[in-house]
């Protein structure tokens, strides 16, 4: 989907409730549900199991560390830009493409603080409340500037603008970079990652992008050097406190499955291991390669190599891929970890194992707002099990997550058909259709 149509989308959610006053805290989260919404419906979310519930860790750290009025939306969009932003109501996106650019978990922390920053500090709806915005061109400008990553796409944004629109945007997004810096920062080390983690991301963006043909008071994120030099300065010495041995492998597979076409990452993987046989990450980046090429025995042989903590993880993954599900049962029926209580789950389910295939489902459901292929699976398998009810009422939490509020309802209507209407679970499901949108509607 074009990025314009997406910011027309964010920006029309804005219309309705302003009448020139500023967003309450239930608004915010009322309105921020709605962008979150059309978002889900209009662009490629990521549906890697490994970057759901492993980011959810870290956001779950960072979350308790950040002093915030609403709870955190966290999704990804798989896509190569390089894109984190923050809109109303708690809702934070991020691409696939910015966590396989990152070298480090501190720096994806550090630009997730920053993000979480603007929410805790209400920057938009703050400035939309200090200004009296009211005006269509106004509104597009200063979200414009808030949500676009791309400094000449800001500049050409805020050029086309209405001039005092223009002073708007500067001043918000100047002061407000700021102290998301400086808030995201002190929260990023409560959390135990350190404060430099957005410093060392802004030497990237300052490698790889041309600021220089850009006027300086037109860029959203100002002054790459001097904002690094300012976060170096307060943060000198300042070191991550976490385990985060687990990131590397998370950026490998975002690089092999979400990056580029074209650009031979899968050769770079397989090179990257021929020269280092011994470095566990090359190993399992080419082991996925060489499973996603179909040369499964070449990749199971590969994955055995691999001296990690996570290698019954990752072996078991090639082994699913090949279809050898009782050995991966055996590997992963003590596993703890949810990514790997996940794969146990599809083990089971691809040996026909159905009950067990639900129940290990089921157990994860913590994690489904964020991965809801959670309930599809559960939903699917307890409905070819006869629990049809039960079948009914995951499908309809799966639809309701990714925003089809009509598959939605006829799937929880469906289940309360089955539970029968006056027994318990169709009572506490009615609760949930009562609070649905009507039919046709996705906000």
């Amino acid at each position: 989907m074009k990025r314009w149509w997406l910011l027309f989308i964010i920006l029309l959610s804005f219309l309705l409730p302003l009448n020139g006053y500023g967003l309450s805290v239930e608004e915010e989260k009322k309105y921020g549900k709605e962008v979150y919404l059309q978002i889900a419906q209009s662009i490629p979310v990521n549906n890697d199991i490994y970057i759901s519930f492993y980011l959810r860790t870290v956001t779950d750290r960072l979350e308790a560390a950040t002093n915030l009025d609403m709870p955190i939306f966290f999704t990804v969009i798989d896509s190569i830009s390089l894109d984190a932003f923050a809109t109303i109501g708690g809702y934070v996106f991020i691409t696939t493409g910015l966590i396989a650019m990152t070298d480090s978990e501190e720096e994806l922390a550090g630009v997730l603080a920053h993000e979480f920053a603007h929410i805790s500090k209400r920057h938009v709806s703050k400035a939309i409340e200090k200004n009296k915005i009211s005006n269509w061109g106004t509104i597009a400008t200063l979200l414009a500037a808030a949500i676009i990553p791309s400094p000449i796409a800001k500049s050409a944004i805020m050029a086309t603008g209405l001039a005092g629109a223009q002073q708007v945007a500067i001043s918000y997004t100047r002061e407000n970079e700021e102290e998301a810096d400086k808030v995201g920062a002190t929260n990023a080390d409560k959390a135990g990652y350190g404060g430099l983690g957005t410093a060392e991301f802004l030497k990237k963006l300052r490698a790889t992008s041309d600021n220089r043909q850009v006027p300086r008071y037109l860029l959203t994120h100002p002054y790459h050097s001097e904002r690094i030099i300012k976060i170096e300065q307060d943060w000198r010495g300042s070191k991550c406190r976490l385990d985060t041995s687990f990131y590397p492998y998370l950026v490998a597979r975002a690089q092999i499955l979400h990056g580029t076409a074209g650009l031979g990452m899968e050769e770079i993987w397989i090179a990257r291991n021929l020269r280092n046989k011994e470095d566990p990450v090359s190993a399992y980046g080419a082991a996925l390669v060489y499973s996603l090429k179909g040369n499964e025995e070449e990749a199971i042989a590969l994955a055995r190599t691999i001296k990690s903590p996570y290698r019954n993880l990752f072996l078991s993954e090639v082994l699913i891929n090949a279809r050898r599900f009782s050995e991966a049962i055996a590997l992963l029926k003590n596993e703890m970890n949810p990514i790997a209580r996940y794969f146990l789950g599809r083990a089971y389910e691809g040996n026909g194992d159905r009950e067990l295939a639900v129940s290990t489902y089921k157990s994860l459901f913590r994690y489904a707002d964020i991965y809801p292929e959670l309930y599809k699976r559960a939903g699917m398998i307890s409905g070819m099990m006869g629990n049809e009810g039960e079948g009914y009422e995951d499908l309809g939490r799966y639809y309701l997550i990714n925003g089809n509020m009509d598959q939605a309802r006829i799937s929880f209507e469906k289940a309360v058909n089955k539970y029968g209407i006056n027994s318990a679970r169709a009572k506490e499901v009615m609760k949930i259709l009562d609070k649905l949108p009507k039919k046709g509607r996705t906000g």
